[in-house]
C-alpha cells in the first residue's frame, strides 16, 4: 500500500508587547489555505503595576550608588525552600547601626508564601500571602508589626489583581486612619496608564492621589507624573542605545515652591557581564558615581559617592559601600 508522509506544521510563537522581538522560527512555512488568509495569534500582554510607570528612569537614577554609609546583605536558601536574609547599616552621617533578619517561606502547591522579620529597634513583623488560591490572578496578603517596648503596633490587609493588560491593588492599614490605599495601571500596546490615591475613612478626606502615563518599548520609554494632588510633574524619558550604554533624563517641578526646574541627567555602561559603572548630575551641581561588581561564590560589591561640585572644599560630600553575598 501507498504510504504518506505529513510534516509538521510550524510551532506558532506567542510575543509580549513592549518585550524583544520573538527569534525566527527554524520551521518550514505553510502554505495558506485557499481563500483563508492567516490570522497571526493574539498579543499577550503582560499586567504591570502603577509603580512601572517611569520605573526605568528611577532605577538609573535611584539605584545603585550607595551613598548612606556601609551596608551588608546576606541572603540564603535551604534545600527546602526556606529564605534567610540578614542585612545591616551603618549611618555614614550618624554613626548608627541597624539591621534586620527575614525568614521567607513559599508552599507553591497550596500557593501560600510565610514571612518573618525582626530588626534592630525591636519591631516583630509578620506577613502570609495567598497567591492565586481563590482565583486565578488575585494574591490576599495579610502583614502585621509589634513592638513590645512601646506596644506599638500595626496591621495591614491587602488585595493585588491582575488580569491580562489591568493591575490593580488596594490595601487597608487598620490602625493608621483607618486609611484605605489604591492603585491601578492599565497596559495597551506599551502604554501604561495608572493611578494611585489614599483615603482616610475616620475623616473621610482623600489625603494623597497621584496620576501618571508612560510608553513603554524595547529601545526606549517616556513617562508623565503627576504628584501630591497635582502640586509636583515629573518628566522623563530613557533611552537604551546599545546594549552596555543606558542614558537617561528627568525634569521635576514643584508648583508651591514657584523653583526653578529641577532637571536630572543619569548614564549606565556595562563594562562586561560582571560590571558596570553609573554616573548622574542635576541642575544644582550634586554629581553621583557607582561602580559594581560581582565576584565569584556570589559575592556582589557596590560602591558609591554623590559630591557638591560647587562645594568641593567642603565636608558635604558622602561616600559609601554595598557588600551583598547571596545564594
Amino acid at each position: 500500500m501507498f504510504g504518506f508522509k505529513r510534516d509538521k506544521a510550524p510551532k506558532i510563537e506567542q510575543f509580549v508587547v513592549g518585550g524583544n522581538p520573538p527569534p525566527p522560527s527554524s520551521a518550514p512555512a505553510m502554505d495558506k489555505p485557499a481563500g483563508k488568509p492567516m490570522i497571526p495569534p493574539p498579543p499577550i500582554f503582560r499586567p504591570l503595576a502603577f509603580r512601572e510607570v517611569g520605573k526605568s528612569i528611577n532605577v538609573l537614577l535611584g539605584a545603585d550608588y550607595p551613598t548612606n554609609g556601609i551596608r551588608l546583605d546576606a541572603k540564603s536558601v535551604t534545600s527546602t525552600g526556606v529564605n534567610f536574609s540578614v542585612n545591616g547599616l551603618r549611618d555614614s552621617k550618624t554613626g548608627a547601626i541597624s539591621g534586620e533578619m527575614r525568614t521567607r517561606y513559599h508552599d507553591k502547591v497550596h500557593g501560600v508564601i510565610f514571612s518573618e522579620g525582626w530588626n534592630s529597634n525591636n519591631v516583630l513583623s509578620s506577613t502570609i500571602e495567598f497567591c492565586n488560591t481563590l482565583s486565578p490572578g488575585l494574591r490576599l496578603e495579610v502583614s502585621g508589626s509589634f513592638n513590645p517596648t512601646n506596644g506599638n503596633k500595626n496591621a495591614r490587609v491587602a488585595a493585588d489583581y491582575k488580569k491580562r493588560n489591568i493591575f490593580s491593588r488596594c490595601n487597608i492599614d487598620l490602625f493608621k486612619g483607618p486609611t484605605v490605599n489604591a492603585d491601578f495601571c492599565i497596559h495597551q500596546n506599551g502604554v501604561l496608564v495608572g493611578g494611585d490615591a489614599s483615603y482616610n475613612l475616620r475623616d473621610s478626606k482623600l489625603t494623597r492621589y497621584n496620576v501618571g502615563v508612560a510608553y513603554n518599548t524595547p529601545e526606549y520609554s517616556l513617562a508623565l507624573q503627576a504628584f501630591e494632588g497635582f502640586n509636583t510633574y515629573a518628566a522623563s524619558y530613557f533611552h537604551k542605545i546599545k546594549p552596555e550604554l543606558e542614558a537617561g533624563t528627568k525634569a521635576t517641578w514643584n508648583k508651591s515652591s514657584a523653583g526653578p526646574v529641577n532637571i536630572e541627567f543619569g548614564t549606565r555602561y556595562i563594562l562586561n557581564k560582571d560590571a558596570f559603572v553609573k554616573a548622574k548630575i542635576d541642575m544644582n551641581g550634586r554629581l553621583g558615581l557607582g561602580y559594581t561588581q560581582n565576584l565569584d561564590n556570589g559575592v556582589r560589591v557596590s560602591v558609591g559617592g554623590s559630591f557638591d561640585t560647587q562645594r568641593l572644599g567642603e565636608n558635604v560630600h558622602k561616600v559609601g559601600m554595598n557588600l551583598s553575598f547571596f545564594q
